[in-house]
């Protein structure tokens, strides 16, 4: 019996097993011509597999190819039908599976499609799937990129009848994983899903979100029996769920299980959802996995209930398709084998004057690989504890790794492994030290990178990561810099921080140079890195030490991490923390110095209950013995009694400690919140002011504002946190959470909306609404307001340790809060009031202050609050700002590089516009040096940007566009666009009614312009669409006359075939000959004379 399709309606109509040739879709895609006429290639011309289950699917990724080629013949016993065609630089293989469907069936296609395609490379599964939404805010028409993948089917029956799982995890090639990680990092700021609608505008014009509604129900409501539709479902069934405000598809990356059989039971669903953490159910990666390795995408269609239906699945199929098409053209034309060593030594003899050049080039680009808080995770991590970690430096694997006689064996890779909260960091910390104090000679260094995801975007990144080790290698050994000199690799107009595929190039060419030398590198908390860029970094680090054993380079690396069961290295040496006998001792050192019990033999019994349920977690130890601790005054029955209610699992411990008595709830509540969502960690005195600014709120702390001076901060963090916050040993202390799986345990593991159920669903919006409530009751303090009017002297200042948090990040918490809470009052009653005066008090640039009576608009732009933005956008009408830094708000978010914000202003969903990212390329405040005076649409106009000019015009003059403005030059848009070339640029601005006889102050016009710019095509639209040829600027110069005294023949001979009169004077009685012969140009003479210019003039 054939098995069912997964994720398709039963009832969809028989496909022939033979594929048609032609789809009854309309794409504006790329050639897609007559048989004859297409190119014709060979099987080994093609590198890129696209693999579709469904004629559907494969209908829509037609859309997606370039050209389409001419079809070859396939192998002997390869049934498969294929199209052939292009995507930017790669020729692509598309099939689709014939007939039955499922794992099995699949994997037979692979094989075929390899036998005929020997040259594969990379292989997509693309099409859709059922969304598992209780793992990820997945909604219909999203995209889930398998990153792993679980035959969640697959096991054995055992002794009693039970199904045991066998699945094994199966991942991509890694060139797939690092073009997933490159189309992540180059879109962190602006999401690659954005550039989904706007390609699917381009390439598929008909298609549109479909108007059935995208519901999901409970799990356990089943769809009535027999019903077509959900129109009688109950709608009391329906799941809560966070809200989202755009249409725009959101990309998920994560486990896809695949299996069999359809998935079609909310229940089961959930349930293999939970077990294997999959975002995405379907019938055939699994299949493919063992022969092609490939990399599946799918769009989401239905929940993988029982409420399915067609609806969703062609916008879905074209999602995904149109998600695949943007990681094609990230996948590199060929590999590049890199230079060596003697590469670069060869490339260091320059003329010391480019060596002086090249010296000032090695500094920009090291200053721009640094960021701030690069080091800032290592510098909180408290020291070892007495006694404790030194076993590992004498572990015979350790010291194996550090063995270069042995390298070949481990390839100089460690990898350290443990459960959340065993120490791990610590451990990292200590050796790193450790390992750095030995490394005192010239020819060692040692480097170091500690991942934080509660810091900001690149300390949890990969790309952070590189950076920073980059750095770190560059200093230690200065003569490796020579790496930047190298325009395979970098460019030399290079001048700020390179992207991810480039600062990956410079770290390998770089530890390949380092020649006798020794460097190793310690990575810590890969665990608090997206899963994806992990999986290729590891991919990276592995070919790296794989050429660095057989060149015999001393380089070696060692990670940490949480366990990885789906990441696994060739060669290597893995350690798993709980699993050694150091460990086990260290944790008994621990409880043996640290418990405070004098009687021995209760100590002992105790601390074996201890070990015994710690389970190798160090946190969970520490916590315990200071319960414990605190108990013992109740005596040896109570100790014993507490120590059997503590909860085995960290995570329940933190529950039960969260709940353990319900004192100062409200205090409980904003401190967690505070250390989970404010923008950036606070010091002691800012968290102990804004605790009190929430508890004054509510009537709940006496009015006087906390004293600094007789604070006890350790007190205060650990008690209003239940003990799970503390205040970090740095240079600068910070409040912060004891361990990241506190707030995995909030976020993650949903523990902040069991706690408090009032916040909802969707708990950050009203979150960040509570703690914006604390930052405006904290600024509309008496005193506050009188610091800020100058009614007090600057030394009342430091009274106030919250005012530079609360006043500098008030809108922050509002803008986070947007989505859920209207802040139209608030607004209009903070800038109404002295929200600019505060703003300003704190800020230390005066370059960064603003006007007294700024617009909000303005403000809100150029700190780039895009939700902000959409609300107030509508309601503005003074978008000119002459007082201020950047004039208008359109200007001050494209200096900052505030994206959304731009996208926001301009009315836009995202910066993504027909398939291009309207900002890419520009270098914000370097490209915007000369907006003084100028409009944004005259800026764009002369940059030749036209989806913002496209934007603004649409947008009219209440977004600071009016076509006919004319800048400080007397110049506008038209003219700047001329000037510089832009055809298509002038074309839509003269299509929008701009004026083409407006002259500038110079009396030039855009004809005339166009004409001594060399800019033919402009010239002959302007003529084309009346611009007259005859008119003459300040000195008396037509447009002929300039391009005849610039040598421009061609455009000479276009004004002359359109009427020019080559007779006319200019004020000082010069002709276009005349111009010409000055200044030798002997064609144009010769046109001119052709023509019939007077010689004797």
């Amino acid at each position: 019996m054939s098995s069912k399709r997964l994720h398709r309606d039963e009832e969809w109509d028989t496909i022939h097993s033979k594929r048609p040739r032609t789809f009854n879709i309309a794409y504006n895609g790329g050639n897609h011509t007559s048989q004859d006429a297409r190119p014709s290639l060979t099987h080994n011309d093609y590198t890129i597999a696209w693999i579709c289950a469904l004629d559907l699917e494969l209908a829509y990724s037609l859309a997606m190819l370039d050209e389409e080629h001419r079809s070859l013949p396939n192998q002997a016993s390869d049934d498969n039908t294929y199209v052939l065609g292009r995507i930017a630089q790669h020729n692509v293989v598309m099939a689709c599976l014939p007939g039955q469907y499922g794992t099995n069936n699949a994997a037979i296609v692979a094989t075929n499609l390899k036998r005929s395609f020997p040259q594969i490379r990379a292989t997509l599964m693309v099409g859709i799937g059922g969304g598992s939404p209780s793992q990820a805010d997945l909604y219909l028409g999203d995209v889930v990129v398998g990153t792993r993948v679980m035959q969640y089917d697959m096991g054995k029956v055992t002794v009693g009848g039970c199904f045991q799982e066998t699945a094994i995890a199966k991942t991509p090639a890694s060139l797939l994983n690092s073009a997933v990680s490159t189309l992540r990092s180059r879109y962190l700021q602006d999401d690659s899903s954005k550039r989904i609608t706007s390609l699917l505008q381009s390439r598929l014009p008909k298609l549109s979100r479909p108007n059935y509604p995208d519901q999901l129900f409970q799990a356990s409501y089943e769809h009535p029996l027999d019903a077509p539709t959900c129109d009688d479902c109950d709608l009391e069934k329906l799941q809560l769920r966070k809200a989202r405000f755009s249409d725009e598809p959101k990309i998920h990356y994560g486990v896809i299980a695949s299996g069999n059989r359809v998935m079609k039971n909310g229940k089961a669903r959930d349930d293999v959802a939970q077990r294997f953490s999959a975002l995405c159910f379907e019938m055939e990666s699994a299949g493919m996995m063992d022969n092609l390795q490939c990399l599946p995408i799918r769009g989401i269609c239905d929940y993988a209930d029982s409420h399915k239906s067609k609806a969703w699945q062609g916008y879905a199929a074209a999602t995904a398709a149109a998600y695949a098409r943007g990681l094609v053209e990230a996948i590199p034309h060929l590999p590049r084998e890199l230079d060596h060593a003697s590469t670069y030594l060869s490339k260091t003899s320059e003329p010391s004057t480019a060596n002086n050049h090249s010296s000032e080039r090695h500094e920009r680009l090291l200053d721009s690989l640094s960021f701030p808080q690069i080091d800032a995770r290592k510098t909180t991590i408290g020291a070892a504890h007495a006694r404790t970690c030194g076993w590992l430096l004498k572990h015979p694997e350790y010291l194996n790794w550090l063995n270069p006689e042995i390298q070949s064996q481990n390839h100089g890779f460690l990898w350290m492994r443990g459960k959340a909260g065993a120490g791990k960091s610590t451990m990292m910390k200590f050796v790193f030290l450790k390992t750095k104090s030995k490394h005192n000679n010239s020819n060692m260094a040692t480097a170091s990178f500690f991942f934080n995801a509660r810091g900001d975007s690149l300390e949890r990144s990969v790309t952070g990561m590189y950076r920073s080790l980059l750095l770190q290698l560059l200093k230690a050994f200065p003569d490796l810099q020579s790496v930047f000199d190298d325009t395979d690799i970098v460019p030399w107009s290079q001048q700020d921080c390179p992207d991810l595929d480039i600062l990956k190039s410079l770290l390998r060419s770089a530890v390949m140079a380092l020649g006798q030398r020794y460097f190793t590198c310690f990575v810590d908390a890969l665990d608090e890195c997206d899963e994806q860029e992990v999986r290729d970094m590891v991919y990276f680090f592995e070919d790296l030490t794989e050429d660095t054993t057989d060149d015999g380079v001393q380089f070696r690396i060692c990670f940490s991490s949480r366990p990885y069961p789906y990441i696994d290295v060739r060669h290597g040496i893995l350690l798993i923390l709980e699993d050694e006998r150091g460990h086990a001792d260290d944790l008994a050192q621990y409880v043996k110095s640290h418990l405070k019990i004098r009687n021995s033999s209760l100590l002992e019994e105790l601390q074996a209950k201890i070990l015994d349920k710690a389970d190798g977690i160090f946190m969970w130890i520490v916590l315990v013995v200071e319960i414990l601790n605190k108990e013992y005054i109740h005596g040896a029955l109570a100790l014993r009694k507490r120590i059997s209610e503590i909860p085995a699992k960290l995570s329940d411990l933190f529950k039960s400690m969260l709940k353990r008595d319900q004192e100062r709830p409200e205090s409980l509540l904003l401190c967690v919140l505070w250390v989970l969502c404010a923008k950036r960690p606070l010091s002691p005195a800012e968290f102990q002011h804004a605790l009190w600014a929430g508890l004054f709120e509510q009537d709940l702390v006496d009015p006087d504002l906390p004293d600094d001076a007789n604070m006890d901060a350790i007190r205060l963090v650990t008690s209003s946190s239940k003990g799970l916050a503390e205040i970090t040993k740095s240079k600068e202390p910070k409040v912060q959470f004891i361990h990241q799986s506190v707030s995995d345990f909030l976020v993650k593991e949903r523990g902040l909306q069991d706690m408090w159920p009032e916040l909802g669903f969707d708990w950050e919006g009203p979150s960040h609404e509570r703690l914006k409530s604390c930052c405006a009751t904290y600024l509309s303090l008496p005193g506050v307001q009188a610091l800020v009017n100058g009614f007090q002297g600057g030394e009342e200042r430091d009274k106030y340790s919250f005012l530079e948090y609360a006043s500098q990040q008030i809108l922050h918490h509002a803008n986070a809060a947007a989505l859920v809470v209207s802040q139209d009052d608030f607004l209009s009653h903070f800038f109404a009031s002295a929200g600019i005066r505060v703003i300003n008090f704190c800020e230390g640039h005066k370059s960064r202050r603003y006007s007294t009576h700024a617009n909000p608009l303005y403000v809100l732009a150029d700190k780039g609050l895009a939700n902000l933005i959409r609300t107030r956008n509508k309601k503005e009408s003074a978008l000119y700002a002459p007082r201020e830094r950047y004039e208008y708000p359109l200007f001050a978010a494209l200096a900052n590089g505030h994206k959304d914000a731009v996208a926001a202003l301009l009315g836009l969903s995202s910066t993504t516009c027909d398939g291009v990212d309207i900002m890419e390329g520009l270098k914000y405040r370097k490209d915007l040096t000369g907006y003084k005076g100028r409009t944004p649409l005259s800026w764009a106009a002369q940059e030749g940007r036209l989806s913002i000019v496209k934007a603004l015009v649409q947008g009219g003059i209440e977004k600071g566009a009016d076509i006919h403005t004319q800048d400080k030059y007397g110049r506008t848009a038209l003219i700047w666009a001329s000037l510089r070339g832009y055809e298509a640029v002038a074309q839509l601005l003269i299509e929008k009614g701009a004026d083409i006889h407006t002259q500038d102050k110079d009396g030039q016009t855009a004809l005339l312009w166009a004409s001594q710019n060399r800019h033919e095509a402009v010239a002959e639209l302007l003529i084309e669409k009346g611009a007259d040829i005859h008119t003459q600027e300040k000195y008396g110069r037509t447009a002929l006359i300039w391009a005849s005294q610039n040598g421009y023949e061609a455009v000479a001979e276009l004004l002359i075939e359109k009427g020019a009169d080559i007779h006319t004077q200019d004020k000082y009685g010069r002709t276009a000959l005349i111009w010409a012969s000055q200044n030798g140009y002997e064609a144009v003479a010769e046109l001119l004379i052709e023509k019939g210019a007077d010689i004797h003039t």
